[in-house]
């Protein structure tokens, strides 16, 4: 996919400027009403639901909670399921480092995101709509709230036919797993499921559940209103605070990553030379600057071990220890791992204990040897895809930041913590 040179963004870029938390309760329903909002969804009863699905999928929208999975297919899959019990889960947990997209939106733009909700109930035939939000995102769960009380005050009827909850939910890594989060929303602690059977054909209360992100409902309303053949051309990235023009910006797809960084994100605000990005999310590669020019395309980027994941967006100056930003980032995988799968505990923290060691100057080669061994014995373990998250950003870390770790197994001064590697340990 290349970047169109007429880019039409999905969302008003202006709601989107700023912090979540600077939201003064959203975009009020007459403006969205303004602008077409709810014609859609009120439509639906008298529209063919097999050409809206077939429209989606013509969009190509992909999840964008991380995992890129097709958004038609598990519409389709709630949809084939019998009975009329099921249900809509929007997933607004919201935990991935550096991601803010989604709680801008619910903050920024809630009936975008509620409308998305309805539409998706009623293409699969749901009669229930849990809004499930980052219990810390206060902006966002009063702005998704009063939406809420809005649209049942405007559509009384349809509110006693489609209820719709907002739930908020712990701040844990583990909670945005969807099968974790039907488990916190069952009352339980966020551990993940053995599947299958999967959340479309068993999920809330043993009911088919369609759990989609945030950002991937939102969609619904530009992808399906839009004239046919219309594309999801485009996603919301969240780029780091070490950028010029730090935030949330809405990008087209299949530009190179060169012009995001630079264009869009203005640099690093410090005016430093950025050695690596990650894009994605912390579970994805780091790329060199000889990467750069990568188009933003999910393909491209999986080919280099990255991904577009989430939209979070880093950047790494050569101010940057990397080792210690390794160390900082397996710290956090080990401490996301929920313990249920020994294989998971045991990888996380030997790879977190490893770089440890090479911070404190007493690591070497044969240590850093047991790494790939660690990830083989993790090899298609594990309940959730935390076990394989590690692998990239580490094995992309041991090529690019060569000189780095050289540096730390020597003794000698590491030219970046700008202190002895001896000293750092005492």
């Amino acid at each position: 996919m290349t970047a169109s040179a007429a880019f039409r963004p999905a969302f008003p870029a202006g709601l989107l400027a700023g912090a979540p938390e600077d939201s003064d309760g959203g975009e009020p329903l007459a403006a969205y009403r303004e602008r077409g909002g709810y014609d859609l969804w009120q439509g639906l009863p008298a529209a063919d639901a097999g050409s809206l699905l077939a429209k989606l999928q013509a969009a190509a929208l992909a999840g964008r909670g991380g995992a890129q999975f097709p958004a038609h297919r598990k519409l389709r899959a709630v949809r084939d399921r019998p009975g009329s019990d099921k249900v809509v889960v929007v997933n607004g947990s919201e935990h991935e480092p550096g991601s803010v997209k989604d709680r801008m939106l619910l903050a920024r733009l809630p009936h975008q995101v509620l409308e998305g909700a309805l539409l998706a109930a009623g293409l699969v035939g749901a009669g229930r709509i849990l809004v499930a939000v980052n219990a810390e995102a206060q902006a966002a769960l009063a702005a998704i709230r009063a939406a809420a009380d809005a649209w049942r005050a405007a559509w009384p009827a349809a509110a006693s036919a489609c209820a719709v909850e907002v739930v908020p939910v712990p701040d844990a890594y583990l909670v945005g797993e969807e099968t974790a989060l039907l488990e916190v929303l069952e009352g339980r602690e966020p551990l993940p499921r053995q599947r299958p059977p999967y959340p479309t054909e068993a999920g809330l209360g043993g009911r088919p559940t369609l759990v989609h992100n945030v950002e991937t409902l939102a969609w619904l309303p530009p992808v399906l209103g839009a004239a046919a053949g219309g594309m999801a051309a485009s996603m919301l990235c969240s780029l780091g605070p070490e950028f010029a023009h730090p935030g949330v910006h809405e990008v087209p797809l299949g530009m190179p990553l060169r012009d995001l960084l630079y264009g869009i994100g203005g640099g690093l605000r410090d005016g430093a030379v950025l050695q690596a990005v990650q894009v994605g999310g912390p579970a994805l590669a780091f790329l060199g600057p000889d990467r750069f020019d990568l188009p933003l395309d999910e393909a491209a980027l999986r080919a280099a071990g990255s991904g577009l994941g989430c939209g979070v967006v880093r950047g790494f100056s050569e101010r940057d220890c990397m080792i210690d930003v390794l160390a900082a980032l397996m710290a956090f995988f080990a401490e996301a791992s929920c313990g249920q799968c020994p294989e998971c505990r045991m990888e996380t923290n030997m790879c977190l204990a490893i770089l440890r060691q090479v911070q404190a100057g007493k690591g070497s080669e044969a240590l850093l040897a047991r790494i790939p061994q660690l990830f083989e014995l993790a090899e298609g373990k594990g309940l959730c895809g935390l076990i394989a998250m590690p692998q990239a950003p580490l094995r992309s870390g041991l090529q690019l930041f060569e000189g780095a770790f050289a540096a730390h197994l020597s003794g000698a001064p590491c030219p970046v913590c700008r202190e002895s590697v001896t000293r750092l340990a005492g």
